[in-house]
């Protein structure tokens, strides 16, 4: 009985702010990180209906009035390692009498509310090897046989050389 009663008053006793469910977005993208020309999809979620607007690379793209977007980017040539940051907005009005509880905007503002991600994309130089030419595998800068062919001669030579030397001066 005690339990209810204590029940029934913490019911009694919540804030008006519990009426209101705390606004949740979420943008994820299922490639961080890829190569020039290739695609990859970003999806923005939330459990309110939204006005959407997702920017990568410089292309802003728009939706209204719901709950998810999904959309495809491709990545640009680039020279060297680029991270390109996606930058996810939902905006979303509060319902009549309202006042947002999140902490991300002070108390009283207005009953238009907005939220932000980001993630950071990086988008890598293309990766292109040329395969070889002729059948077999391709040079990979060795030297040539006659070189090859002298160094071992020069070795020999020196060989000789010593053996000599020790043969004609036992003490050397």
């Amino acid at each position: 009985m005690v339990v209810l009663v204590g029940l029934f008053a913490a019911i009694g006793f919540a804030p008006s702010a519990q009426a209101y469910p705390e606004v949740l977005i979420n943008l994820s993208v299922n490639k961080q990180v890829l190569y020039s020309g290739q695609t990859f999809t970003a999806t923005a979620t939330a459990n309110v209906v939204c006005d959407w607007t997702l920017e990568w690379n410089g292309d802003s793209r728009n939706r209204t009035g719901h709950n998810d977007f999904v959309t495809t980017y491709t990545a640009p040539d680039v020279t060297k390692v680029t991270p390109i940051p996606l930058h996810g907005t939902c905006g979303y009005t509060l319902p009549d009498g309202a006042t947002p509880v999140t902490g991300r905007v002070a108390a009283g503002a207005a009953p238009h509310v907005t939220w932000r991600r980001t993630i950071i994309v990086t988008v890598l130089p293309s990766a292109t090897v040329s395969p070889p030419t002729q059948g077999g595998l391709p040079n990979t800068g060795g030297p040539d046989l006659w070189i090859l062919l002298g160094g071992l001669g020069l070795v020999a030579g020196g060989s000789l050389v010593i053996a000599r030397s020790k043969r004609r001066d036992p003490a050397a």
